[in-house]
């Protein structure tokens, strides 16, 4: 088994407040380090990752945000691969549903996250923390 080599993998972390200016500032932030990164607004994955990280934020934001005062956003850029990665403290572990809300509050954000990550060759974890209070959302996409 080939084990990667650490120096290969660029972090970019971000720590936010998990509140409704959280979104667009992850987003902007985000932007930002694909550009530096040579993934500009032209690049065939840049949509997807900034609805990843919308989806995800937004999720923190309406359901961890009791609980999870902040949250953290790190992208991993490997030679091969990105992984987006987003963490809470809040202990609930959520899944896909099959259906949205009947309320119409919403529901499908991480069915349209796993879709996306699927369409680009890539792939959805949710990751418990070791103590059990709190996860983090995993998504992880080819970059060749």
């Amino acid at each position: 088994m080939a084990v990667a080599d650490p120096t290969l993998t660029v972090r970019y972390s971000l720590s936010l407040a998990t509140v409704p200016a959280a979104v667009p500032e992850a987003r902007r932030s985000v932007r930002a380090e694909l550009a530096a990164r040579g993934l500009g607004a032209d690049h065939p994955l840049t949509d997807t990752v900034l609805l990843v990280v919308s989806e995800l934020v937004t999720n923190t934001v309406r359901h961890a945000a009791p609980r999870s005062p902040r949250t953290t956003l790190r992208l991993d850029f490997e030679p091969e691969e990105l992984t987006i990665r987003v963490h809470d403290r809040h202990p609930h572990c959520p899944s896909r549903r099959e259906t949205p809300h009947q309320d119409g509050s919403g529901g499908w954000g991480l069915s349209l996250v796993h879709e996306m990550a699927l369409l680009a060759g890539g792939t959805t974890a949710t990751q418990a923390d070791p103590d059990g209070g709190g996860k983090t959302m995993v998504v992880r996409l080819p970059l060749a």
